[in-house]
């Protein structure tokens, strides 16, 4: 066999491997399922083969985690799970709520489907409501204590000057107050800022984090963001900003 035959040869099989990884479809074209059972055949049609592979052969438990899926497949996006689309809509009369638990339903029902296994959708969101009941009690125990890990937990935003004039230097006190203005305090942000939101209960739960909710604050890098701001106003005797934050009710 000649060196050209050979070349045309490995171009035909290159041409045909090419074709059947691009001849999937995009995920975008089809409709939003409008139920469990509608999901299958597009994502038949639309993860790639090794997507498949990996949804049918990992353990269900795992899926979700493996580098192709946990920051989102494009099904995640494409059938906004996270914007209150139809089957997001559909999980959440079934008594499933949050886009992430919804999605990894999907997972698991899709290498349940696979495999020809039962799908027990009903003992998969029997599952997550008893682990979100379990977070949401722990959460509201977090809310009631004054302390978490042995770290007081100031109760407001002026809690939290007097509890960090109680924890700082006097030297990086005078270095908040002598910033030239309220929002130099970004410096803070991965030092000091970090402390507070681990510390205090921003990310996991605790009094502190229930007050910002109640004010319309709902991150954590918000919240800390505030403190340090609203710290360096209380310094230089600028009250207004944060007793009003304090009580919004009194105009």
């Amino acid at each position: 066999m000649t060196t050209k035959y050979i070349s045309i040869i490995a171009f035909f099989l290159i041409s045909i491997s090419s074709y059947c990884q691009t001849s999937k479809k995009d995920v975008d074209d089809y409709r939003i399922p409008k139920d469990l059972k509608s999901c299958f055949p597009i994502l038949n049609k639309t993860l790639s083969d090794d997507e498949i592979r990996v949804v049918k052969t990992y353990p269900e438990d795992s899926i979700y985690f493996h580098k192709d899926f946990q920051y989102g497949a494009d099904f995640f996006h494409a059938w906004k799970l996270y914007d209150g689309s139809r089957l997001t809509k559909y999980f959440n009369k079934k008594g499933l709520v949050g886009s992430h638990e919804i999605y990894e339903t999907i997972l698991i029902s899709y290498h349940r489907y696979l495999n020809g296994q039962p799908i027990d959708l009903e003992g998969q969101i029997k599952k997550y409501q008893a682990k979100q009941k379990a977070d949401d009690e722990e959460y509201l125990k977090r809310t009631e204590r004054d302390t978490i890990n042995g770290v007081y937990i100031p109760k407001d935003i002026k809690d939290c000057f007097v509890t960090l004039d109680s924890i700082l230097e006097q030297s990086d006190i005078d270095t908040i107050k002598a910033l030239p203005d309220r929002d130099k305090t970004i410096v803070y942000h991965h030092g000091l800022g970090t402390w507070i939101r681990n510390n205090w209960g921003l990310w996991g739960g605790s009094r502190l984090m229930a007050y910002f909710l109640n004010r319309g604050i709902e991150h954590p890098d918000s919240m800390s963001a505030l403190i340090l701001e609203y710290y360096y106003d209380w310094l230089n005797g600028k009250n207004d900003g944060w007793m009003t934050f304090d009580n919004p009710d009194v105009q």
